[in-house]
């Protein structure tokens, strides 16, 4: 597939920018090879009954940890 096309239409999510930031470092806190993509794909599959199972969500321990990290 030739740069810049892809297979799967992109989708608009703007959510505030603070709030993004902070679920980026929750994926990485339960998944370090996990991407924000796969967590929204996950969700939507919930959401969609194709499953009954959430994605998986840090401790508040580790997000504590991960956003302490950052700064």
């Amino acid at each position: 597939m030739p740069h810049g096309e892809h297979r799967i239409q992109a989708r608009t999510f703007r959510p505030d920018p603070a709030l993004y930031a902070k679920a980026q470092k929750a994926v990485k806190a339960v998944d370090p090879k996990a991407t924000m993509n796969d967590y929204m794909v996950a969700f939507v599959r919930w959401l969609a009954l194709e499953t009954d199972e959430l994605p998986e969500r840090p401790t508040r321990e580790a997000l504590d940890r991960a956003l302490a990290e950052a700064t």
